[in-house]
């Protein structure tokens, strides 16, 4: 076996949210300066500003006065890559501690817990304390673990077209999502729909909705089975979507 090690203190700069200074969770990034944060801990911030006082924790730009502080921000998927590539075991330190949490106050595990427990029993935490007693971070790659991990998380390409058929007339979009995106094989639907809302700056009473041809998808259905069951054969997946009025 194989061990990589890297100290904290040379990746912790990129890999950290200012605001919780933890490691990113479902990383946003707020679009007028680019920098990003745990989704909850910048909505958490902004949850108590008026939209006139809205501006980047970090370097303090002003930002669109927005009624909704989510128009100011976008998904970044592509940071939430790199830090599962760099760190791959990371996921385990954060179901033990969510486990020590349920454990420390008396409290049951969900089962959700339960299932992630079980399929991490056999892998080693990723923080460990060296003979200097510093805390580092290990990086392993075995066959047993990595490779696993990996076959998880490959990236699929998705090709997603606007289908005008079912376009509401009387709506106009200023700027449309890219054509083709590489993106993260455990992500669903619901994502996807969340992505292109944001890029085109749609709201209620509109919704965006995805299509296989005629076949309209369900939010919680993961694009790994979509790819599995209908892009088997194929490089890259190919959804439609469209704009309607929710009624």
């Amino acid at each position: 076996m194989e061990s990589l090690y890297f100290s904290l203190i040379d990746i912790n700069p990129i890999l950290q949210c200012s605001l919780c200074n933890g490691y990113l969770v479902d990383p946003y990034t707020i679009k007028e300066c680019m920098h990003t944060f745990c989704r909850t801990c910048i909505l958490v911030y902004f949850e108590n500003l008026s939209p006139s006082e809205y501006k980047c924790p970090k370097c303090n730009i002003n930002l669109q006065p927005f009624s909704d502080i989510s128009k100011c921000l976008i998904p970044d998927r592509q940071y939430e890559d790199i830090l599962h590539s760099l760190l791959p075991l990371l996921n385990v330190d954060e179901i033990n501690n969510e486990k020590n949490f349920y454990e420390q106050n008396s409290l049951s595990m969900p089962k959700d817990l339960r299932l992630k427990l079980r399929l991490v029993q056999n892998l080693s935490p990723m923080r460990f304390i060296d003979k200097q007693n510093h805390v580092r971070m290990r990086s392993l790659k075995t066959k047993s673990t990595v490779s696993r991990i990996k076959k998880s998380t490959i990236p699929i390409a998705l090709q997603i077209e606007l289908c005008k058929k079912y376009i509401d007339p009387s709506l106009t979009i200023e700027q449309y999502p890219r054509k083709y995106l590489y993106i993260n094989s455990q992500l669903e639907i619901n994502h996807v729909r969340k992505y292109i809302e944001t890029i085109c700056q749609i709201s209620k009473p509109y919704k965006v909705y995805l299509f296989f041809y005629d076949s309209c998808l369900s939010d919680s259905t993961p694009l790994l089975l979509i790819k599995n069951l209908l892009f088997s054969s194929n490089d890259r997946m190919k959804l439609f979507f469209s704009i309607m009025l929710i009624k």
